[in-house]
């Protein structure tokens, strides 16, 4: 055999051999695809044996349901872990569209890119109807608003909750879509619009005098209304229902006199008010007669820091029925009596004697009292002030109190206070402490009696270090004095 004739051999061999092996292949393929069809039916046999898949599908939706909430917040969507479980949790994942209504998404340029985001959306939207919507979107660095805002206004009627936050400023492209919404279930509006600026500037733009309207079919149910930074004079919803109120001014603009009133003019049913960085200018004027703006229902304020000083703010409303005051970031204080006050709390509020003084002259009835760390001699100025006890007790209503972020240095004052508050007839009935100051408690060796001390004098309860505004609210509100 020629040269050739052995070539050509080799080469039939070598086709011959490629053939087999790509009927092989072939074999293995399909002997792959058989044994992966019988491992799911395998797999899907067995669960059906355990306890949990004797479940009917409507107790199974409830456990789902409830779970769901206590991972709301979660790494991963708990849709999807779900889903990974078994393919009858699958199709009860699917079918279930309350799991699919509570959408929070942070949208970031990759995903916005890809379209990653865009298509969840869309999936949850679909697949939640026809619950009612609780949408949070979150857009940080990617600018592109639109597309997303434009996939939900199909579903304004749904709307139950709905939270914007925009680092770019995209005023238009929000009132675009916001302006025609028709939001009959909407209850809960949070528009945070642009990047904070520092809170140490004094601002030296007015707010425009005429605000565009949004929702402009109107929002009978809406009670609960944020708006911070370039939401705040360029978005107006409809108020004649809201009974609690968020301005966060980002101290970019200042607000006249007449701006202020109007906006409370509108608020008939206000209940709940939070003010943050907001800055109001008063008549230059110092003759003009500025008449206090009266809120009959008002019962729980909140205010922020740096902004109007206190007295000011105060001096501007008539508040008949206030329950409850929190101030935050203050460093003076000073206001007119409100005796039905009963609710105290101070947060990072640099008070030394004047102002705690004038906080016992403003709210004589004062029965709750919260504080940190920065109210450094208020343990002091609670114990009574001399040996007539029955006139110089400050704040003689006082039952309760919350400390929070308790420094060693404070333990021995809070001790000798609530002793002799004790010693006076006017005993403190309650102590609330945070997790921070239940530790330096008890991991310091010379104040671990403390605390036994503490329990057999008084209540001592488990306090959280942040503490829910307005009190009472059901659902959590991650957006609250957003940086």
């Amino acid at each position: 055999m020629n040269r050739d004739e052995i070539l050509i051999s080799i080469e039939e061999a070598l086709a011959a051999l490629e053939s087999k092996r790509t009927h092989l292949l072939q074999e293995v393929n399909a002997v792959e695809r058989e044994l992966a069809e019988q491992k799911s039916r395998h797999a899907s046999i067995v669960n059906e044996n355990t306890p949990i898949y004797k479940l009917p599908n409507e107790l199974l939706v409830i456990i789902l349901t409830t779970s769901h909430q206590l991972t709301s917040r979660a790494r991963y969507p708990f849709t999807v872990l779900a889903s990974h479980v078994s393919s009858r949790w699958r199709q009860v994942v699917l079918a279930t569209p309350f799991l699919w209504n509570d959408i929070d998404l942070d949208v970031r340029p990759l995903g916005h890119t890809r379209g990653r985001t865009l298509q969840r959306l869309s999936a949850h939207l679909t697949r939640s109807d026809p619950c009612h919507l609780d949408i949070s979107l979150s857009f940080g660095l990617t600018e592109e608003v639109a597309p997303y805002l434009e996939l939900i206004s199909a579903h304004s009627k749904r709307w139950r909750r709905l939270s914007i936050v925009a680092r770019s400023e995209r005023v238009n492209d929000i009132n675009m879509f916001l302006r025609p919404a028709t939001t009959p279930a909407l209850e809960h509006l949070s528009l945070h619009i642009g990047t904070p600026q520092d809170g140490l500037l004094s601002p030296r733009v007015a707010y425009r005098h005429v605000c565009p309207q949004i929702m402009l079919a109107g929002a009978p149910s809406l009670s609960f209304v944020r708006l911070a930074g370039l939401a705040l004079g360029n978005m107006h919803p409809p108020s004649n229902v809201i009974s609690t109120l968020h301005l966060d001014g980002w101290t970019r603009h200042y607000m006249t006199h007449d701006q202020f009133k109007t906006i409370f003019e509108g608020l008939p049913s206000l209940v709940n008010l939070s003010m943050n960085q907001l800055c109001i200018h008063h008549p230059r004027d110092p003759l003009a007669i500025t008449a206090p703006i009266r809120l009959p229902l008002l019962r729980s304020l909140r205010i922020r820091g740096p902004c109007a000083p206190p007295h000011r703010l105060l001096g501007l409303l008539r508040l008949p029925a206030l329950e409850s005051l929190s101030l935050l970031n203050m460093e003076t204080f000073d206001s007119d009596t409100i005796p039905t006050l009963q609710i105290l709390s101070l947060d990072s509020c640099a008070f030394g004697e004047t102002e705690i003084l004038n906080l016992f002259a403003a709210f004589p009835a004062v029965v709750y009292l919260g504080f940190d760390e920065s109210v450094q001699d208020i343990y002091e100025m609670l114990c009574p002030m001399s040996d007539d006890l029955d006139t110089l007790i400050p704040w003689p209503s006082l039952q309760s109190l919350a400390v929070r972020a308790l420094q060693t240095i404070d333990v021995d004052p809070l001790c000798a206070m609530i002793s002799k508050r004790a010693e006076s007839g006017k005993p403190l009935a309650t102590l609330s402490l945070d997790r921070r100051s239940r530790h330096v408690l008890k991991s310091n060796a010379k104040h671990q009696h403390r605390m036994k001390w503490l329990e057999e004098k008084l209540r001592v309860d488990k306090a959280v270090s942040e503490e829910v505004w307005p009190a009472g609210l059901e659902y959590d509100d991650p957006h609250d004095f957003l940086e």
